[in-house]
């Protein structure tokens, strides 16, 4: 937490060197298909719900870069439902959720009404994997490194406000997927594919 404080403050701090910065905002929600390689074995008995999905960042570029710098907070939640093939076949009703801190570098030129980019970086996940939810199994808890890729759909609604759509590509724990399967974990290695739309204002 610490490290995101010094950086959110390395942002607002840069804006004040001159004018030709840019500081932006911007919150979305969706949904999409989570740990999908995990839910679509026909050999374990698991299966994913829709999950929901959040964010919430920050971006930091000058007009005459290619890249702008992005701050970004990913919520995920998925509730999941059948056999533990971790463990000894227990049954599971419960859920899965993540918290993922990233940066990323974002390419989004905004010379029209509609306008079209792309992102990508890697950030901190913590993960949150409840087994049973009626009985209040205990939590396990996980933290891993985390990949991510977004396209970028833009519309302006004003000089300062925009809307977006981000279909996005959620890369969870890559390298643990580098071991040997019969080492993966459930709601670990896995990729996930989001749709997310939103808005981001301007500040400067």
């Amino acid at each position: 937490m610490r490290k995101i404080t010094i950086i959110i403050l390395f942002f607002l701090v840069a804006t004040l060197e001159g004018k030709s910065q840019n500081l932006e905002v911007g919150f979305g929600l969706g949904t999409g298909s989570a740990y999908m390689f995990e839910n679509a074995d026909n050999n374990i008995d698991i299966d994913y719900s829709l999950p929901f999905s959040s964010y919430l960042d920050l971006k930091y570029s000058k007009p005459d870069s290619y890249f702008g710098l992005k701050l970004k907070f990913q919520y995920l939640n998925s509730a999941i439902e059948g056999r533990n093939w971790k463990g000894y076949n227990e049954p599971i009703d419960g859920d899965v959720t993540s918290l993922t801190s990233m940066i990323l570098l974002e390419h989004l030129k905004e010379n029209s009404k509609w306008n079209f980019g792309y992102n990508f970086g890697f950030g901190y996940t913590h993960q949150e994997f409840r087994q049973d939810l009626i009985n209040i199994s205990p939590v396990v808890d996980r933290n891993f490194m985390s990949v991510c890729f977004s396209g970028i759909i833009s519309s302006k609604l004003n000089n300062n406000l925009a809307m977006q759509l981000e279909p996005t590509l959620f890369w969870t724990d890559p390298v643990g997927s580098l071991r040997e399967n019969d080492k993966w974990q459930i709601a670990g290695e896995d990729l996930s594919i989001l749709m997310q739309v939103g808005i981001k204002y301007k500040i400067l």
